[in-house]
């Protein structure tokens, strides 16, 4: 019934970048969800050989273009061989030795669980990690949500420490009924109330410095699975932290697109202590932009559609990535524990 006239105009305004915005700061801090990076075939992750392949290639692409200093990994395999063939395959890509992990062997029993890696020329662990689970707060349900990590990092060149606790809450979209938390209909989804309990937890359980860091620096991380105006993210606000994205990116803020509705799941809180230290927050998109039809996954496509695919950062995941640009400072006072000097007597009396 309408036919146009002439070709329609079209203006991009929303070009794909080959890195993400600059945030400022001496190091950064990367969230980034790696889609099921699984060694083991057919569970999870690729169904083969081939898939992997395609999925490495597109994570390399993605994390050596972030460059973080710190970046928490959320989807990786529940096991030591994920983590270690990730770091592996990104170091050959961008240089032996750039990357390191911190290694926690297996952490609960999900199928999959957060990580660390890092870049040990310019941060160092402090420490130990800590764990939060089921076993530390019962308020946190270990078999819904993934157990958190936690780790104290120094910056080598200022000595700033600051300790990241890296997330992955309970989805929406499977059922927490056996905990008598459905679906209530009001746009939280499914386990709200798992979610929000979670968030209590998390929040009191960095109040008492699991990591033992002696510093009140606290960045929270990771895929909270909840929208910034939902219960478990305002439970972190009221305990004391500064959402990031909304302060530095606004209203607009996405890192997921679901059903057609942008949104961020995938957070940057800091307390009030780290928040002063912060330089800048982005979300990189190079994924909620990107169709599915690019990505590693070759089911259910045709070959030439397969044919598509590029061994490049965009839809790598199905999450965007948030990188937190940080200022760290020194502000524990050294410690001696022996002094002494050669020779004894420096000077003789007079």
């Amino acid at each position: 019934r309408v036919q146009p006239t002439q070709d329609a105009n079209y203006t991009a305004v929303n070009d794909r970048t080959a890195a993400p915005d600059a945030v400022g700061g001496n190091l950064t801090v990367a969230s980034f969800n790696v889609l099921n990076y699984f060694t083991t075939y057919g569970s999870r992750g690729a169904d083969d050989a081939e898939e992997f392949t395609r999925q490495r290639d597109k994570i390399f692409s993605a994390l050596a273009a972030m460059d973080a200093d710190v970046v928490g990994l959320i989807e990786i395999e529940n096991n030591e061989a994920a983590i270690v063939d990730l770091v592996d395959g990104l170091n050959a890509v961008v240089g032996a030795g750039i990357y390191a992990y911190i290694d926690t062997g297996v952490i609960g029993d999900d199928e999959i669980k957060v990580a660390y890696i890092y870049k040990p020329d310019t941060v160092s662990p402090v420490g130990d990690y800590a764990i939060l689970d089921s076993s530390v707060d019962p308020r946190f349900i270990d078999t819904k949500n993934r157990p958190v990590l936690a780790q104290t990092f120094m910056d080598d060149t200022s000595g700033g420490v600051f300790t990241v606790a890296v997330n992955h809450f309970k989805s929406k979209g499977s059922a927490c009924d056996d905990v008598g938390d459905p679906d209530l209909g009001d746009g939280a989804g499914n386990c709200n109330l798992t979610r929000t309990a979670a968030a209590e937890a998390l929040v009191d359980w960095l109040g008492t410095d699991p990591t033992g860091s002696g510093d009140d620096n606290f960045l929270i991380i990771g895929d909270l699975n909840s929208y910034d105006k939902e219960d478990p993210i305002d439970a972190i606000l009221a305990g004391g932290y500064t959402d990031l994205i909304y302060d530095y990116l606004g209203e607009g803020a996405y890192s997921y697109v679901f059903d057609g509705q942008i949104g961020y799941l995938d957070h940057a809180l800091a307390n009030d202590a780290l928040a002063d230290e912060v330089t800048g927050v982005t979300e990189w998109h190079i994924t909620a932009d990107e169709a599915n039809l690019i990505d590693y996954d070759m089911s259910f496509k045709q070959d030439a559609q397969d044919a598509i695919y590029a061994p490049d950062a965009y839809r790598s995941s199905d999450h965007d990535p948030v990188i937190i640009g940080l200022n760290v400072c020194d502000e524990i006072a050294p410690t001696f524990t022996e002094l002494s000097v050669t020779p004894e007597v420096l000077r003789p009396p007079n």
